[in-house]
């Protein structure tokens, strides 16, 4: 793995990343299944697995931005707990 790769992988709390997961999250209207969550961040450019996305998902529900839901071993349901307008306010 090069340098540049490592640091790609690496999400730093306050990266952008966690700001475009609650925009997205906003675009999808408030809710969304992790795999579609995961599949819309893809399309924006952000190249996360989704064990990566599940620890942010886990940062984010700590500081009460989200809530996911288990439906089964295998789907999740991603809950925006943030009001709009909130998602500047992001600091992790």
């Amino acid at each position: 793995m090069t340098s540049r790769e490592y640091a790609k992988k690496l999400v730093r709390p306050g990266s952008e990343i966690y700001s475009r997961i609650v925009e997205t999250l906003e675009k999808l209207g408030g809710k969304a299944l992790e795999s579609n969550l995961l599949e819309e961040l893809r399309k924006r450019g952000f190249d996360i697995t989704a064990p990566e996305l599940r620890q942010m998902l886990m940062k984010l529900e700590i500081r009460d931005k989200v809530r996911v839901f288990s439906l089964d071993e295998e789907r999740r349901i991603v809950e925006l707990l943030v009001k709009k307008g909130m998602k500047n306010c992001i600091r992790l």
